[in-house]
């Protein structure tokens, strides 16, 4: 290997965790939401949802969860446990049911299952032929996104490619979409299985002795929904770096960018009054126009092997941003006669993380940096307002019921005041014995884990 292989090695051995990771231009209301319509979808979330990756509107903050004054002090035992198979897909939860993904063996698993009960409902399973690069394999060969849930429909991305969209009641098939198979540049694999080719990519098997590159890692940004738009992170020579999926068909609607995809997730956003999507590819952070995939802006923001992972949060005319030996970049957008504008409105070196996301309450942002500390940085200016703690090294916050809840990789949650005057730690508690490079879904009274060992609901006590 070459001679940076020694950092490669250290610094890639977490990527594969993350909170974790062409058809003609169509009608824009037909497709994508407009903006009037997806306020009035986040007023109407109910009570019982956190759909997908980083919950409801993708922001890690759900509205109506109900949380114990004070936390508790005694343990937490969970009122349900189910064990998984490999995997780091978190938790989403719709009409009663909880979903996830893990692997078995050579099968990859969607699974739904009672949300109050934790009894099995249903899962749906695939065929699967996908290992990591070598300094990835103590974390596993599973799928690492998180599915969705909409309208009785689950997608599902699965590590080596697979897209699919199944039925929420009963797990039936409603369409595929291999992504190496349709987007990728095929070459024989003479043994036909799939291996490591190099450092660069993993070639998979794709039928009649052919295979197709994926990501090093396997593809680990979780899929975002607006409108009839179902869009994801690709890649590959013959697709996009993100591709647009109707969500009804799987038929492509558009493919965008000719460049290596991250191990990131996009959101939907808008900004300077157009409703877009916003993503981390490998070299830069884009927007894009939701209709048509058209490029409105960019910033260079290249992570060595590109390894950028948290998810971007948008605030008013902010982007922020963050990873590897990166400061926390507030990015600010605008649109006028002069077309789209882009400035560095700041930064902030303590807020930066390389694998943890960030939320944004009530003008002040909100995270764990990599030395395990929780800090709340002013979103108007980015000034530091404090630190502290000691949390472990990965940790991608929720807000519920006004207070922070941080779970790291060792499966402790803390729960924090969400203060800008001060660091409040209010608590602790035990949720897994086991690793946990997940975001948990905050439901009501429930709180939902996934870790080494399986899916635990813990339902809390109010008083």
């Amino acid at each position: 290997m070459p001679q940076a292989a020694p950092r490669f090695a250290r610094r890639l051995i977490h990527c594969i965790v993350f909170a974790i990771l062409c058809s003609p231009v169509v009608n824009r209301w037909s497709l994508a939401a407009p903006p009037e319509a997806t306020v009035q979808r986040a007023a109407q979330q109910p009570d019982d949802s956190w759909p997908n990756w980083r919950g409801p509107g993708s922001r890690a903050i759900v509205a109506h969860a109900r949380l114990p004054e004070p936390w508790p002090k005694n343990p937490l035992e969970p009122a349900w446990h189910a064990r998984l198979g490999t995997g780091w897909s978190s938790p989403v939860v719709a009409d009663g049911r909880v979903f996830i993904s893990d692997r078995v063996d050579g099968q990859e698993r969607v699974l739904a299952f009672d949300a109050v009960t934790g009894r099995e409902l249903w899962s749906a399973k695939h065929p699967v032929d996908f290992d990591p690069h070598a300094v990835g394999t103590r974390h596993g060969n599973g799928p690492k996104s998180t599915p969705l849930v909409h309208a009785g429909k689950v997608y599902a991305l699965g590590i080596a490619g697979m897209l699919e969209c199944l039925d929420a009641s009963n797990g039936e098939v409603r369409w595929r979409v291999n992504f190496p198979a349709a987007f990728g540049t095929r070459q024989p694999l003479p043994d036909g299985r799939a291996f490591v080719n190099g450092t660069e990519n993993v070639i998979v098997p794709i039928g009649e002795g052919q295979g197709a590159p994926v990501p090093l890692f396997g593809y680990t940004g979780s899929p975002v929904l607006s409108g009839n738009l179902l869009i994801c992170e690709v890649g590959g020579e013959r697709g996009g770096t993100l591709v647009a999926f109707h969500k009804d068909s799987g038929r492509v609607v558009w493919k965008s960018l000719a460049e290596h995809v991250s191990y990131s997730s996009p959101i939907v956003a808008q900004l300077g009054g157009t409703l877009q999507i916003v993503a981390m590819t490998g070299p830069r952070v884009v927007g894009l126009d939701l209709t048509d995939g058209r490029l409105l802006w960019s910033h260079p923001f290249q992570v060595q092997y590109d390894e950028s992972i948290s998810t971007p949060v948008v605030a008013g005319d902010l982007v922020l941003v963050t990873a590897d030996r990166r400061p926390l970049t507030a990015l600010r957008i605008s649109h006028g006669n002069d077309g789209w504008t882009k400035d560095i409105a700041w930064t902030n070196e303590i807020l930066s993380s390389y694998l943890s996301s960030m939320l944004v309450f009530e003008g002040y942002v909100y995270g764990m940096n990599d030395g395990g500390e929780f800090a709340c940085v002013r979103l108007s200016d980015g000034k530091m307002m404090w630190t502290g703690g000691s949390h472990g090294y990965y940790c991608s916050p929720v807000l519920a019921d006004n207070r922070l809840l941080g779970l790291n990789e060792q499966g402790e949650v803390a729960v924090m005041a969400a203060d800008p005057r001060a660091y409040k730690p209010l608590g602790s508690s035990k949720l897994a014995r086991s690793a946990t490079w997940t975001m948990p879904a905050v439901v009501g009274k429930r709180i939902y884990v996934r870790s080494g060992e399986g899916l635990d609901c813990f339902e809390l006590e109010l008083k």
